[in-house]
């Protein structure tokens, strides 16, 4: 069955990269003129900054730093009777540069830092041309070392979102066990700290099919009271908004009303807009079909 979306307003895109990261496409500018054409009313620069291999060359180096925030408020300013821009960064988490990360996220008035995990232990569960990505390494290991480096990383502060929580299932590799303590210590971690998940909607472009974090797993953090960005991971212009007509009603289903946005690292809700749907699905995992019909048939029972 297909999913369309009869209603295509949304507001926000919060998780949009630059050139300075090495991997995408376009300059500042061409990301806000298709923001704008496109409806959307405030989007987030959210670049990488990874420091130590592996990944550290698909990241601006902190040195850039200075330059990216001007920019970013060259921009905002410029587009300012437009849209709204907001200016911040996905760390990627290295224990080993905790402090770094905590100093240069405090010398600039950044609207949101973001916290992922794309190299837990050392290793890439995010590139096409991984081992892991080509079916190396034990899955359920790498889940439970994926988890353990999560828990680790909600240790510290320096951030205000999670990105893309489960983003070790990208490439379709599911576990044999249900990981069901771990993830539910995770999800109390987070509410614990009054920090948000982002809802990222890269992950239908992937073999997941899925949204990061899956459905079963917003349905955990909206259960805890957990908040949450919305954003594409949008790496060019054309890629903004992406996915959000399959996305943005499981998020309904899974019970938010709200999402969160922020301004100097000082966090909101905004009330979700109506997102109206024909009942057709495709694109989706069939958890997730099966998890939102049934969350339809409830609602009208």
């Amino acid at each position: 069955m297909k999913q369309e979306k009869t209603n295509n307003s949304f507001p926000v895109d919060y998780h949009i990269h630059t050139m300075l990261c090495n991997h995408a496409e376009g300059g500042m500018e061409s990301y806000v003129k298709k923001a704008v054409s496109a409806g959307f009313k405030e989007i987030c620069f959210l670049d990488h900054l990874t420091l130590g291999e592996p990944g550290n060359r698909l990241s601006m180096i902190p040195e850039e730093v200075p330059f990216y925030f001007q920019a970013v408020s060259h921009i905002k300013n410029r587009y300012r009777e437009t849209i709204s821009i907001k200016a911040g960064l996905e760390i990627d988490f290295n224990p080993g540069y905790v402090d770094l990360f905590k100093s240069i996220s405090d010398s600039f008035s950044f609207d949101v830092i973001g916290a992922a995990l794309h190299f837990p232990a050392g290793i890439d569960v995010v590139s096409r041309k991984s081992g892991w990505s080509n079916g190396e390494n034990e899955t359920d290991l790498i889940y439970g070392l994926y988890l353990e480096h999560l828990d680790k990383m909600l240790d510290y502060d320096y951030f205000d979102v999670v990105c893309h929580l489960d983003l070790v299932k990208k490439f379709g590799r599911m576990p044999s066990g249900s990981f069901e303590k771990d993830l539910d210590h995770i999800v109390g971690k987070i509410a614990k700290k009054n920090i948000a998940v982002e809802v990222n909607t890269s992950g239908y472009d992937y073999p997941a099919k899925e949204a990061f974090p899956s459905f079963y797993i917003l349905k955990k953090c909206r259960k805890a009271g957990v908040g949450i960005t919305i954003g594409s991971d949008a790496h060019d212009p054309e890629s903004i908004g992406r996915h959000y007509e399959k996305a943005l009603p499981l998020i309904r289903s899974a019970g938010y009303e709200h999402y969160c946005v922020f301004t100097e690292r000082e966090r909101s809700e905004v009330p979700m807009p109506n997102i109206e749907c024909r009942a057709r699905y495709t694109g989706t995992s069939d958890f997730e079909v099966r998890a939102a019909l049934s969350e339809n048939i409830k609602d009208n029972i």
